[in-house]
């Protein structure tokens, strides 16, 4: 192992256990700050999560200072750039922000022509309903007010914001209300990863695996094709009674079904690498083995972009499920009151945060991606000029003329 990689890895293991170290320091600093001790329990004030932060992010200036002030400098450009580059998208695209915005005021017209029915929530809320209706009573349900242990240490939260179900409907605040998003993101989130990173590495795995031996991928490939068509959302109920409302049973469940559908599109993409590959490491001396891990392993990995993609969403999917139907956590589960009380505004919401970590989830799984195939040639622009292409054909043109004369 070189010195460079050494340090590497001795860098993120520090940074991980400065985690944990930078949380006792401020723990030591109880008399600064306004957290406290009562009965053994921790109360954790936003004073006390913004030092723990300062702390814990001061290694990376500590160690790689350079690195760490030249992120902040793009972070900085970035975000002052951001009002140009949206100007720049849009005069690229504007159909795309002109149906968005007839989208938008579409949904907002109906809501005013929409009859307002029996309900206590309207069917097309307008956006005003949505944010100060639908969005603000969203600060009671944050369940991190019960708090939770750590390492033995118990934490409570209920200093960061009112909580409502206890100080009464007046008491609501925006605070809150990201609160109550985040505490429901972080667990879909955290079953959704486990669940997609099972799948996404046991269907890499088996699906690079299997067509090494030729009997073995015959008689795989039809098994793996009928569980690919068996309908996932009706075995949600069975998952529920075999492995319980827990999370190893949504990650069995998402990994099931992600493994699965990669396994079939990986085991079509090393099908569809081109022979003549194969048959140039041959021809110079490459054993079978090394012909498969180093040729058609890497060949095979282009064509599994789709796959790829098409496995976050349907992790999401799976995840969004799963919740709806027996967790009491979740962004699947605020989906599932907000159909028992019909409150179309709450599910707007839950589909706008979904939308926003399924796009993240798929520029994720992209950068990954291109990390995979990073000896493949790229581009240097997206668009091809077609006045040199022109040009060249001619040329060649005017050349065989020349020829015959």
């Amino acid at each position: 192992m070189s010195p460079t990689r050494l340090l590497r890895i001795l860098f993120w293991v520090g940074w991980a256990v400065w985690f944990f170290v930078s949380g006792l320091l401020v723990l030591a600093m109880t008399p600064l700050g306004d957290w406290q001790f009562e009965e053994g329990i921790l109360h954790l004030t936003w004073q006390f999560l913004l030092f723990w932060t300062v702390l814990f992010w001061a290694y990376t200036f500590v160690f790689r200072f350079r690195r760490s002030t030249a992120a902040i400098m793009r972070i900085g450009k970035a975000i002052i750039g951001l009002p140009q580059r949206v100007v720049k998208t849009a005069k690229a695209n504007p159909l795309f922000f002109i149906t968005w915005a007839v989208l938008l005021v579409g949904w907002q017209l109906m809501s005013y022509i929409a009859p307002k029915g029996t309900l206590e929530h309207p069917l097309v809320p307008g956006f005003d309903y949505i944010i100060y209706n639908a969005l603000y009573r969203l600060s009671g349900n944050w369940d991190l007010f019960g708090g939770f242990t750590v390492a033995g240490l118990p934490l409570q939260f209920g200093a960061l914001a009112p909580f409502p179900a206890i100080d009464g409907p007046e008491s609501r605040t925006w605070t809150a209300v990201f609160l109550a998003l985040g505490f429901h993101s972080v667990m879909t989130l955290s079953r959704l990863i486990t669940g997609l990173g099972v799948g996404l590495i046991a269907g890499l795995a088996t699906g690079l695996a299997l067509p090494y031996w030729s009997a073995l991928r015959q008689i795989s490939w039809a098994p793996f094709n009928f569980l690919r068509m068996i309908p996932l959302l009706a075995a949600i109920p069975w998952m529920q009674f075999a492995l319980g409302v827990d999370l190893r049973a949504t990650t069995l469940f998402i990994g099931f079904g992600v493994w699965v559908m990669l396994v079939v599109a990986t085991m079509n993409a090393v099908a569809n690498v081109p022979d003549r590959y194969i048959e140039s490491a041959r021809t110079l001396g490459a054993s079978r083995l090394r012909t498969y891990l180093k040729v058609i392993v890497p060949g095979a990995m282009p064509e599994l972009r789709t796959a790829l993609l098409l496995a976050g969403g349907l992790g999401w999917s799976l995840t969004i499920a799963a919740e709806f139907l027996g967790f009491p956590t979740g962004l699947g589960f605020m989906a599932a009151s907000a159909v028992q009380e019909t409150n179309t505004a709450r599910l707007v919401i839950v589909a706008i945060v979904v939308a926003f970590y399924s796009l993240l989830t798929f520029y994720l799984l992209n950068q990954m991606f291109n990390r995979m195939v990073s000896w493949m040639p790229q581009r240097t622009s997206g668009e091809t000029d077609i006045s040199k292409v022109a040009g060249a054909a001619g040329a060649a043109s005017r050349a065989e003329a020349q020829l015959h004369e």
